[in-house]
């Protein structure tokens, strides 16, 4: 048993071990992301400046609209340049920004717009060419257990920011040291891109350990991956890509903002149930976010986007129905193993859509709708939610039913499949 739990787990960072140190960046960098946009600047700026809550929404909305327009030219570029220069120069060109934040002074508050927008560059240049550079280095049959390990370290990253900035105020009896740690934080995410990183790897080649890429074996020839990648294009135009992640990024981030009030009001749960529930659901992601994306491999990326979009939308149409709190949990479990099997394997598939020579820009430009996506769901979600709390959900579940047929439509015939 043992040995077998050492082969899901381990067995990939043996075979590819620039994985775990991508893994690193990408989890230095989304908990600074994260503790500076969940955390430290909404206190800031609403408890520390009394701001008004629109000042937080329009300098939340300037971060948002920045990496959203910058991540597809940020994407062709790392084509250009490489991936490492750009995932390397995000998080350090805006490392210093949030000790800027604190050290203006109080009438200056108008320059933390421009600072925004400068953070928008820094995570647009972060985190397309780096999901690239893991769909560089990773061969077709691991790509989605390697694209679940990145995924799994981002959501991680999500919730342990808010305790740690949390933590810091309750240690230090202040909210500024959370500014200094997301600081911090970036310049540790820059260095561990510069030092652990590939400069330029090569498609579908392994990770040494010595910074030597691999040439194909006689099994898996250049020419077979194209023609791979190929038959995952043809189905799938990237028109019908863009749309599905539009699709998907609003049909999951409509309930971003309302979850916890539609808990609370409807459900009638206290904080602390809530709390408990939400890390309960947080285990699923830690434990079986690896074994998932084996099995997405092993299943063919395409089916695997495929389940993940019709499970998900039965299971939104499902909840409005869920009166108890079991119920809702048992409903929500199986929603969050399905959006972990689905998510690393729509990366992987994205990531089979171009050569290396395009792969930058082909995440960007996916990136941006899920941009689009994250702006309108939240914006149909305020609507729906006026109207009747739970018709958040059946607005969820049309967006991802729509979604699931255009994947059953577009991945048909088992093409965009991995054959590896």
């Amino acid at each position: 048993m043992a040995s077998r739990l050492g082969q899901v787990y381990t067995s990939l960072f043996r075979e590819y071990p620039v994985l775990t140190r991508a893994a690193a960046v990408t989890g230095a960098g989304q908990l600074a992301f994260a503790l500076l946009n969940i955390y430290a600047l909404p206190v800031y700026l609403v408890q520390d400046l009394h701001l008004s809550g629109l000042a937080l929404g329009v300098a939340s909305a300037t971060f948002l609209l920045c990496e959203t327009v910058l991540k597809y030219p940020m994407g062709r570029l790392s084509d250009r340049l490489g991936r490492r220069p750009l995932v390397v120069l995000g998080p350090l060109v805006v490392c210093v920004n949030p000790v800027l934040y604190v050290a203006l002074p109080p009438w200056l508050w108008p320059v933390i717009f421009p600072l925004r927008a400068l953070d928008g560059v820094g995570a647009a240049a972060l985190w397309p060419p780096l999901f690239a550079m893991v769909g560089d280095v990773v061969r077709d049959r691991s790509r989605a257990a390697a694209m679940s390990v990145m995924n799994t370290v981002y959501v991680a990253s999500i919730g342990l920011a808010a305790l740690l900035g949390s933590l810091a105020a309750h240690v230090t009896h202040s909210d500024r040291p959370s500014f200094y740690l997301v600081s911090s934080l970036l310049a540790i995410s820059a260095a561990a891109a510069y030092l652990g990183l590939p400069r330029r790897p090569q498609a579908g080649t392994l990770d040494s350990g010595a910074g030597k890429p691999q040439p194909p074996t006689a099994a898996e020839p250049e020419a077979s991956e194209r023609g791979d990648r190929a038959a995952a294009l043809s189905p799938c135009p990237m028109a019908l890509v863009l749309l599905i992640s539009v699709l998907m990024s609003a049909g999951v981030l409509m309930l971003a903002n309302f979850l916890i009030l539609y808990l609370n009001d409807d459900l009638g749960l206290s904080a602390g149930r809530i709390s408990s529930l939400l890390a309960a659901l947080a285990v699923p992601v830690l434990l079986l976010g690896l074994p998932l994306g084996r099995a997405a491999d092993r299943l063919g990326s395409g089916r695997a986007v495929r389940l993940s979009l019709v499970v998900s939308a039965a299971m939104m149409w499902l909840i409005p129905s869920c009166r108890t709190p079991a119920c809702f949990a048992a409903a929500a479990a199986v929603l969050v193993i399905s959006h972990i099997l689905g998510t690393p394997a729509w990366l992987a598939l994205v990531s089979q859509l171009a050569p290396t020579s395009g792969r930058g820009g082909a995440m960007g430009l996916v990136s941006t709708a899920e941009g689009v996506g994250a702006v309108l769901g939240p914006l149909l979600a305020g609507w729906l939610w006026d109207m009747q709390h739970h018709f958040i959900f059946y607005g969820s579940a049309i967006l991802l039913s729509v979604a699931a047929v255009v994947a059953l439509l577009a991945l048909k015939h088992g093409r965009g499949e991995s054959t590896r």
